[in-house]
Order: C-alpha cells, then structure tokens, then sequence
C-alpha cells in the first residue's frame, strides 16, 4: 500500500489523557491523521466523525461496553476497527471480532505495532497476536455448541476441493495475489473462489473464515505443532500480520 494514501483515524474511548496520547502518535507519522474523537456513551462525537474515517482505534478497558463495535459499523459498515486492549477479557476480545473488529492490539505493545496495525487493516488485511487468537478459539470451543458446529461442518462439506486449497493458503497467510500465483489462476477467479466459500459457510470476511477453518479442523489450529502459522511474527516476535 502507498504510504502516501490519506488514511483517516476514529480515535474511540472514555478517557481523554488517552485519545490526546494516541492523537500525538498517529498524526505524528506519515499518512495518518485523526478525523474525530468518540465516547462509549456518545458525549463526544458524531455520526459524521463515524462517517469519515477509515480505520477506528477502540481503547477498551475491561469496564467498557464492547457493543460500541456494532455501533460504530452500523454508522459505517466500511470502517476497519482495531482493539487497543487495555485489561479487556478474553470474552470481550471475542465478542469484538464477532462483531466485526479485524484488528487486536495489546496496550504492553510498541506504538509502532499500532501504526502498522491501522496501514494493514485499512489495506484490507487483519492483525492479530496468534497466542490470543489462540486462546479465543479454545474460549469459544463449549459443549453446548456441538449440534451448531455440527451444522457448520455440514456447510464445509459442500466446499470443493479447489477451495479447501484456498482455504489452507489463506490460513497460512497468502495474500490474494500470492494465491493466484501458486495456483495458477488469475487475481478475479481466486476472488471468485472466495466469494463462494463465504456463501457457503456463511462468513462474511477473511478473518471469520480463518476461524471458521480453524473451528472446524480445516487447518491445524494455532498452537499445534502441525500448524504453519496464518498471522505471520514480525521480526520482533512481538505480533502476527494478517492475510
């Protein structure tokens, strides 16, 4: 992606010491800037602050009311929305993905992370640390959701073979033109491919799909030692970059 593309910045959360902080680090670098701030009870902010920006950075404590995820999507469905987690749950974590957040960034990280986070998500990709992802799915796996995860692997048995191999190579972190490339097809037959696996199994997104197979032992789960990690470290071992 061009670093010279406009990215627009939500900055969301309770605390102004906090948004100020986070405000001096994004306009600091190159390409970003804050287009407005929002509270969880909506004292500050607008739907028209929503409606501009590209990328919302959530700072979630474990007191806050991740519904604001929904919230914010409802007001802009093409919003790309990175978790800062400050002492959030595991729950609260999974919820907010659920709801459709595609990035989770840790407080105890470097600042540098969550820049990198808001460029890749607005590219479209998503950021996650495969230790929490991890713990996420092992969270959601209860005994109450058998009959479900039955209905669901029923759906997976409809998927062909040619899709199941774009599903192995999405988990292990191919983008869609690295995918062309492997398996000699062109960029619009793989987003082809795609769109039918997500009709299929009822995902709307890479990230839900990733759980999806992940769920539903299409790939070794993070963790396993079969596993080729999706969300690849950076050299830092700090965090894993999405697809």
């Amino acid at each position: 992606m061009s670093r010279s593309k406009h990215i627009g910045v939500l900055l969301v959360g309770k605390y102004e010491i906090v948004q100020e902080s986070l405000r001096h680090l994004i306009e600091s670098n190159e390409g970003l800037s804050v287009t407005g701030l929002y509270t969880f009870d909506h004292t500050k902010g607008s739907t028209s602050s929503v409606l501009n920006a590209d990328v919302a950075v959530v700072y979630l404590t474990a007191e806050d009311q991740v519904d604001v995820v929904g919230h914010l999507l409802n007001e802009n469905p093409a919003l790309r929305v990175v978790i800062l987690v400050a002492g959030a749950d595991l729950d609260s974590q999974a919820r907010a993905l659920k709801m459709g957040a595609v990035g989770i960034v840790q407080i105890e990280q470097s600042a540098k992370l969550l820049v990198e986070a808001i460029r890749q998500t607005y590219a479209g990709e998503t950021w996650l640390n495969q230790t929490v992802l991890h713990k996420i799915l092992e969270r959601e796996k209860h005994p109450s959701e058998t009959s479900a995860n039955h209905s669901r692997a029923t759906d997976a048995e409809s998927l062909t073979p040619r899709e199941l191999e774009v599903i192995k190579l999405l988990a292990a972190g191919r983008k869609n033109k690295e995918l062309a490339r492997e398996l000699a097809v062109s960029e619009a037959t793989i987003r082809h491919h795609l769109s039918s696996i997500y009709g299929k199994i009822g995902v709307d997104d890479r990230l839900n799909l990733v759980i999806y197979a992940y769920e539903n032992g299409l790939v070794e789960a993070p963790g396993s030692p079969a596993h080729h990690p999706a969300y690849r470290p950076s050299t830092n071992g700090e965090e894993l970059n999405g697809n």
